[in-house]
């Protein structure tokens, strides 16, 4: 009977390859079909897409407004489950208040503000070119050998700039506006799927628990329980790691903004709204955010007011040394667990594959994978009792696989006092020949043993 399931197993195995190779060939020559199907259902379920990114990052607000609610009815008398249902709409309904007013105070007052200054800054570019260019000649009027070479690069600079504002970035402002416009004014289809997205939104924070709890049901029924833990551990993690960084650095970003916005306006200094605006936004990347945002609001206070911009860059870097030391560390901690080696990889690898949204969902994206690396290593490892902190395998040369006994790098002597000592080290060939002879060993125990049992049935 064991060799019928080994054979049936055998067989599934290859047939699963087979369908998988025929399936890889398929998709090589109709790749674009294939692509358009996708995009087709994406499209298709843009409600269903919006409502769950909406959910996930109001659900850390609504579990916090709910657990206030739980303790504020835990001094009236009423049942346990009345109490919970209560809190539970009661968060959900602040949570989504909330939201709608956030979206209210962007549509009505900050985009406007926003486009409105860039008008503002696109009529007014040339006056301030002109304004700066003189501002920048009259420094060096002193010295007519560094005033020549400063008007020379300010003259290139400023047809450079012009030429970018009335040619680029003009025709993207006003597509981009066009697209807002006609899908407020025009798409009904966009305000059907922004209504549908918010109406799933609702749905999944009331039925979450009986979502997750259907997930769960479905995994312990078809899978061994030990299995299913770990997963659940994992993914609970994972979510903690992915869910904590985007949520927190969103507040982080806004509170930024909100501080750059109050300092700047006391500092009186130009567009403030739509410094602001940058300022926060642009903060959402790790490392490199600040930097994106601060040079071209400094370039344009210079332009607009040059005696003011050293005075905002001095604010920008005390801002940014506020954010780094205190606010981002209160809010983030240490939710990604990626050393600034990994999280310079996952911006640059992110942007370059997905630009801005590749740059921001790269960092948590890799810390979630670099998780899930170091939680199958670990267990690996706890399966051949061997230690799991990194620490440990500093200094080893290499470990006895037959008796997890490790030899350690004798760093402290050099190549020619190991040598007048006799200490030989193995070489790669040895290492090789050693690793295949226990393959060897091992396939025949465990050939032996198949045929013991053979022989006893």
């Amino acid at each position: 009977m064991k060799e019928k399931n080994k054979y049936l197993k055998t067989g599934i195995m290859i047939f699963c390859i087979v369908a998988a190779s025929i399936s890889f060939f398929f998709m090589l020559f109709y790749l674009k079909q294939i692509k358009d199907f996708f995009v087709g259902i994406v499209r298709t379920l843009a409600p269903v897409n919006i409502g769950i990114v909406i959910a996930y990052l109001l659900n850390p607000v609504v579990n916090t407004i709910e657990g206030w609610f739980l303790q504020f009815l835990a001094h009236f008398k009423m049942r346990t489950r009345t109490r919970r249902k209560l809190a539970k709409g009661l968060g959900i309904t602040l949570s989504m208040l909330m939201f709608l007013a956030l979206i209210t105070v962007l549509l009505r007052f900050v985009i406007p503000e926003v486009y409105d200054s860039l008008i503002t800054l696109v009529g007014n570019i040339r006056v301030y070119i002109a304004s700066f260019y003189n501002y920048a000649s009259g420094m060096f009027a002193d010295n007519p050998e560094i005033q020549e070479k400063v008007t020379e690069v300010l003259n290139n600079a400023s047809t450079y700039v012009l030429g970018w504002i009335n040619g680029e970035f003009i025709n993207n402002v006003t597509a981009t506006m066009g697209r807002l416009t006609t899908g407020i004014m025009g798409a009904a289809k966009t305000v059907i799927n922004i209504f549908l997205g918010l109406c799933v939104t609702v749905y999944l924070l009331i039925s979450k628990d009986n979502i997750i709890g259907q997930i769960k049901k479905l995994m312990y029924a078809n899978m061994k329980g030990e299995k299913v833990n770990v997963i659940l551990a994992v993914a609970r993690q994972a979510d903690s790691i992915f869910g904590g960084f985007i949520s927190g650095k969103l507040l982080d970003s806004l509170i930024i903004g909100i501080i750059c916005f109050i300092g700047i306006s006391i500092l009186k200094m130009p567009y403030v709204v739509l410094i602001s605006v940058v300022i926060g936004i642009t903060n959402v990347i790790p490392i490199f955010g600040p930097w994106i945002g601060a040079i071209p609001c400094t370039i344009l206070v210079l332009l607009a007011d040059p005696p003011k911009a050293i005075i905002f860059m001095i604010f920008i870097l005390a801002l940014q040394q506020f954010d780094g030391n205190i606010l981002g560390p209160n809010i983030l901690g240490d939710s990604t667990g990626l050393s600034a080696f990994w999280v310079v990889v996952a911006i640059t690898l992110g942007g370059g594959l997905f630009k801005v949204v590749g740059m921001v969902l790269g960092v948590p994206t890799l810390a979630t994978i670099y998780f899930l690396f170091k939680t199958y290593t670990e267990f690996k490892l706890k399966q051949r009792n061997m230690p799991v902190q990194s620490v440990s395998y500093t200094r080893i040369k290499r470990i006895d696989p037959e008796t997890n006994v490790a030899e350690f790098l004798d760093s402290s002597m050099t190549k020619r006092e190991k040598k007048k000592r006799g200490i030989i080290e193995a070489s790669v060939s040895e290492e090789i020949e050693k690793a295949a002879y226990l393959s060897r060993k091992k396939k025949m125990e465990e050939q032996e043993n198949t045929e013991e049992v053979t022989k006893e049935k």
